[in-house]
C-alpha cells in the first residue's frame, strides 16, 4: 500500500540510489552500452510510470524518456490489488442482494483507495512536470476520478499543448463509487490563452469531460486557441443540453470528423453548421429523442446506432455513405422517443429521404431487433446508390419490401443481403408491402449474396423476382452460412462460413427449379447454392 502513495519523483530517487549501489559495487551495466535505437525500442515497450523511472539509470537514460511519443498518465496504475478486490466484493454482494450496511462499508473502503490513488497521481504529475522542463510528444493520454484538486492535471493538459506540440489527447473521467460525488471537469481554456503556440493539437477525444464552459446563449462564442486546428473530436457520456453540441462544432473552424457516444442528454439535439468542414459524423449510443440535421454541406460519412430516434434531415449534398444501426426491441419496451418515432405500438418509422440523398453511394442498413423499423419510402429518389447492405434482416420479415429499393435505386450494382437466424424474432413480422409493378425492370444490378439463406417459400420468391427483373444479373450467391463484418464502420465484407453446407441434390434441383421457373430465357444470372 506504501508503494501505491508514491510519487513519480520519489521512484525516480529509489532507482538512482540502487544504481548508485550497483556502479559502487563494482557491477557491469550492460543495458546501458547498447546503442540508441535499441534503448527506444525498450522504453517505448514500457508503461510511461516505468519509462520515466529509467531515467534514474544514469544521464544517457535519462534523456531517452523525454523522446517517448506517447506519455500515459492513468490512475489504474496507481489503484492496489485490494482495491479491485473490494470492486469485486461488492458486485459480489449486489447480486448477492446482501445487507446494504456491507455495501457501503465497501462503498467507503473503495473510496478511500480512489482518493487516495488520486492524490498519488495529482503528486506524480506535479513532480513530472517541476522536474521537465523540456520534451517533444504526439500523445497524452490522462485517466482519473473526480476530483476537486484539478490544477495539477489542468497545467499538464496546458503544458502538453502549448509547449510539448502533441496531436492527439485522450482525456478519461472515471465514474466514481456512489458514495464519491461526480466532480463536472471541464476543458482548461484558461492556461492557454497566453500561449502563442497551440496549432499542433489534431485529435480530441474526451469521456465524461465537458470541452466548454456553460455559457449565457446569447453571448457570443470566442473560438478557443486550443480546439483552433482541432480536425477530429470524440465526446462521450456529455449530459450537457443540445446548445452545448452547437456550440462546440463552432468552436471547432478545422473539425472535420465528430463522434457522439453515449451522451445522455434526453431531447432534442441540433446540428447545423453550413460553414462546417465535417465530412464524417457518428451518433452511437446516445440517449437523444430528436435530431436535426440541418445544413452540413460537405458531410460524405454518416452513421447512426442506438435507440431508435426521430431525425430529420436537411441539406447533405455531398452524403456518399449511410449507416442505419437502431435496435428496437418490444420485450425490452419503448426506448427514449419512441412515440414520436413510431406513433403507435404497431406502427413503423418511414424513411423519407426526399431529394437531399441523391450522391449516397453506399447504403447499410443493420437491423438488431424483430420489428421492422424502416419501410423506404416510393418517393425516395436514391439515384447514385450503388451498393446497398441489409445486415441481420429477421428471418420472418417478408423480404419483398428490398425491392422497393430497386425502384428508388436505378444505379444499384451490389445488393448483400444476411439473414439472422433468431427463433426469438419468430413470430415478429413486418407490415405487408406491396412488390414493384409486373413490368418493373432494373438494368443495372449484377451481383447478389445472400447469406442465411433456407429455401422458405419467401426467399424463393425474392431470388425468383430479382432474377425476371434485373436484366444485368450475372451473378447469384446463396449461401445457408456467414456473416457481413464490419472492419471499422464504412467496410462491409462478406464472409463465407468455412463449413460449407451441402444441398443434396434433390434439394438443389427443387430450389433452382423454383427459382427459374419464373424467369425468361434471356436471364444469363449464374445461381450458386452452398
Amino acid at each position: 500500500m506504501a508503494d501505491a502513495t508514491l510519487s513519480a519523483y520519489d521512484h525516480w530517487v529509489a532507482r538512482r540510489e540502487a544504481h548508485i549501489r550497483l556502479c559502487a559495487a563494482g557491477g557491469e551495466d550492460r543495458l546501458s552500452a547498447l546503442p540508441d535505437d535499441v534503448l527506444h525500442l525498450i522504453i517505448r515497450r514500457l508503461d510511461t510510470r516505468a519509462a520515466l523511472a529509467t531515467a534514474a539509470l544514469s544521464k544517457r537514460w535519462a534523456r531517452i524518456p523525454r523522446e517517448l511519443p506517447v506519455l500515459e498518465f492513468r490512475v489504474s496504475d496507481v489503484l492496489p490489488e485490494r482495491y479491485h478486490a473490494h470492486i469485486r466484493r461488492r458486485l459480489d454482494a449486489l447480486d448477492r442482494g446482501k445487507r446494504a450496511s456491507l455495501v457501503r462499508k465497501l462503498d467507503e473502503f473503495i473510496g478511500r483507495y480512489e482518493r487516495q490513488a488520486m492524490r498519488s497521481l495529482a503528486s506524480s504529475v506535479s513532480s513530472f512536470l517541476d522536474a521537465d522542463t523540456s520534451r517533444r510528444a504526439q500523445t497524452v493520454i490522462l485517466e482519473l476520478f473526480p476530483t476537486h484538486n484539478s490544477g495539477p492535471f489542468s497545467r499538464l493538459i496546458g503544458k502538453a499543448i502549448s509547449d510539448w506540440g502533441i496531436q492527439d489527447l485522450e482525456i478519461l473521467v472515471v465514474k466514481p463509487t456512489p458514495c464519491n460525488s461526480i466532480v463536472p471537469y471541464r476543458f482548461p481554456h484558461q492556461f492557454l490563452e497566453e500561449s502563442k503556440s497551440f496549432g499542433s493539437l489534431k485529435r480530441l477525444r474526451l469521456i465524461n469531460y465537458v470541452p466548454l464552459a456553460a455559457r449565457d446563449g446569447s453571448s457570443r462564442l470566442r473560438a478557443p486557441p486550443a480546439f483552433s486546428s482541432l480536425a477530429v473530436l470524440v465526446l462521450e457520456g456529455l449530459p450537457k443540453s443540445s446548445r452545448l453540441y452547437q456550440r462546440v462544432i463552432r468552436a471547432c473552424p478545422m473539425l472535420e470528423v465528430l463522434h457522439l457516444k453515449s451522451c445522455l442528454f434526453r431531447g432534442k439535439v441540433s446540428i447545423d453548421a453550413p460553414n462546417s468542414r465535417i465530412t464524417e459524423l457518428v451518433i452511437d449510443a446516445c440517449r437523444f429523442n430528436v435530431v436535426t440535421l440541418g445544413s452540413l454541406p460537405k458531410l460524405q460519412r454518416l452513421a447512426w446506432s442506438g435507440a431508435p430516434v426521430e431525425f430529420m434531415i436537411g441539406s447533405l449534398p455531398r452524403l456518399s455513405h449511410l449507416n442505419l444501426s437502431f435496435y428496437d426491441d418490444p420485450n425490452v419496451g419503448p426506448g427514449p422517443g419512441y412515440a414520436a418515432f413510431f406513433g403507435p405500438r404497431n406502427e413503423c418509422s418511414r424513411l423519407n429521404f426526399s431529394s437531399r440523398f441523391s450522391n449516397l453511394e453506399t447504403f447499410v442498413v443493420r437491423f438488431t431487433g424483430p420489428e421492422m423499423w424502416i419501410v423506404p419510402d416510393l418517393r425516395m429518389p436514391l439515384g447514385s446508390l450503388r451498393r446497398l447492405v441489409l445486415v441481420d434482416m429477421p428471418r420472418s420479415w417478408d423480404m419483398a419490401w428490398t425491392c422497393r429499393l430497386l425502384e428508388a435505386a436505378p444505379h444499384l450494382d451490389t445488393l448483400n443481403v444476411h439473414v439472422a437466424d433468431h427463433n426469438s424474432w419468430e413470430t415478429m413480422f413486418g407490415p405487408a408491402i406491396p412488390e414493384p409493378p409486373s413490368c418493373f425492370k432494373h438494368h443495372v444490378l449484377r451481383e447478389v449474396v445472400i447469406l442465411g439463406f433456407q429455401g422458405t417459400g419467401a426467399q424463393v420468391h425474392f431470388v425468383r423476382f430479382l432474377t425476371n427483373a434485373c436484366k444485368a444479373l450475372k451473378n447469384v450467391a446463396l449461401l445457408k452460412h456467414g456473416h457481413i463484418q464490419n472492419e471499422g464502420l464504412w467496410k462491409w465484407e462478406v464472409v463465407a462460413s468455412t463449413v460449407e453446407y451441402r444441398w443434396s441434390d434433390k434439394e438443389r434441383d427443387v430450389l433452382l427449379s423454383e427459382i427459374n421457373g419464373g424467369s425468361t430465357a434471356s436471364s444469363t444470372a449464374q445461381i450458386v447454392l452452398r
